[in-house]
């Protein structure tokens, strides 16, 4: 992980805005920042299966966002920050 400019970053992909369907190196992205904040996504693995979706329904209603499971912009925003 790093931070550069200010975002966090674990290197693997610079978006802010892709919405996560499939499988790529978004995936592997959203599965370390997950881990990072100590919310485990499963392996991480760049698949978008039911363990990273429930990770990402943890963080957002931690983050007080709408828990649908859809990695968007204002889900990366949390990650990221």
């Amino acid at each position: 992980m790093r931070r550069s400019g200010g975002v966090l970053a674990a290197g693997y992909s610079t978006t802010r805005t892709a919405v996560l369907a499939g499988p790529g190196w978004d995936v592997v992205e959203a599965q370390c920042l997950l881990k990072h904040r100590r919310i485990d996504p499963g392996t991480v693995d760049g698949i978008y299966g039911q363990r990273t979706i429930a990770a990402v329904t943890r963080l957002q209603k931690e983050a007080g966002l709408p828990a649908d499971g859809i990695v968007g912009p204002h889900t990366w925003r949390v990650l990221r920050g």
